[in-house]
């Protein structure tokens, strides 16, 4: 992941910025942009069952969802890639994510504030940023306390 130096990212509304405050990624109309990239968002975050996908403008395509009863654990496939996104406590909203090694590549740390700060992993530099930039932003999706304004 091309980052070196970053200590955190951390969305903030509809937009992911690094501890230099430079834009890394922002979501507008259920688009993820980001370098040359877009990516279209469905998500359903019902009350019983959380998903999301995201599609590439070239068809690459990238999923998350729930693999029980509740959204303590989710499972991700990025583009044949996959990854556990794992709660840390029953009592917090935390999630390590971790690699198809088990690996920790990022924790997530939403905040009251709606912020939602992606702190780098042992296994960070070996994360996509496409990736990476998808499971936060679903993260945001799934547990982040403050609602995002649609644009």
């Amino acid at each position: 992941m091309e980052h070196a130096g970053t200590d955190y990212w951390v969305w903030v509304g509809n937009e992911l910025f690094d501890t230099r405050r430079d834009t890394v990624a922002r979501v507008r109309s259920d688009v993820i942009f980001f370098d040359s990239e877009r990516m279209l968002i469905e998500s359903e975050p019902g009350p019983y069952r959380f998903r999301a996908r995201a599609t590439t403008g070239d068809g690459r395509v990238f999923t998350m969802s729930q693999n029980g009863l509740t959204v303590g654990c989710l499972d991700s496939d990025c583009d044949g890639r996959t990854y556990t996104l794992r709660r840390t406590s029953v009592w917090r909203k935390e999630r390590h994510i971790l690699d198809a090694d088990g690996d920790i590549v990022a924790h997530i740390r939403p905040l009251i504030s709606g912020r939602v700060e992606v702190h780098p992993g042992a296994a960070w530099s070996d994360l996509p940023l496409i990736d990476a930039v998808f499971l936060s932003w679903g993260c945001v999706l799934v547990d982040s306390p403050v609602r995002r304004p649609r644009m």
